[in-house]
């Protein structure tokens, strides 16, 4: 009987130990994420560059279902000259050539979140493609949405 006791009370002893560091260990771990701002994670965010509004567009779809696609695309330029280029004459040259790169999409392609991601990607590589270098740097940052439906 006194075995047992004894067994009892370092089981106890130790799992008070562990617990108790445990304790500590989370503790101080919770405190140096919150001190250090992430843990050591330094997040480069870089800020938007100007955003150019081009409306609204509707078109149909490539396929042999009757779909349509209605959005609203946005471009994040390079800077206020990249935004000045995309929004003075060039704007029907832009609007055209996403007109003509949506044309070609079928449904399938864009009912994904991918889809649509793909679609920004093609639109940003196209106008690149079309619109004059800022200093050697292309003026389309991103494509964004600000609306997306298909139907």
């Amino acid at each position: 009987m006194k075995r047992i006791i004894i067994f009892v009370i370092v089981g106890l002893v130790m799992f008070g130990i562990g617990f108790g560091g445990g304790i500590v260990l989370g503790r101080s771990m919770a405190s140096s994420d919150g001190a250090s701002g992430g843990g050591g994670d330094t997040r480069v965010i870089d800020t938007p560059g100007p955003i150019v509004s081009l409306g609204e567009f509707t078109s149909n779809l490539a396929g042999s279902g009757r779909h349509a696609i209605t959005f609203s695309p946005s471009l994040e330029t390079l800077n206020d000259q990249a935004a000045a280029i995309v929004s003075g004459v060039w704007l029907p040259r832009v609007k055209n050539a996403i007109l003509l790169l949506v044309k070609d999409k079928v449904y399938e392609d864009l009912t994904s979140a991918e889809g649509a991601l793909q679609f920004s990607e093609d639109i940003k590589r196209t106008l690149n493609a079309q619109l004059p270098d800022i200093r050697g740097e292309v003026p389309v940052v991103r494509v964004l949405f600000e609306g997306f439906v298909l139907q």
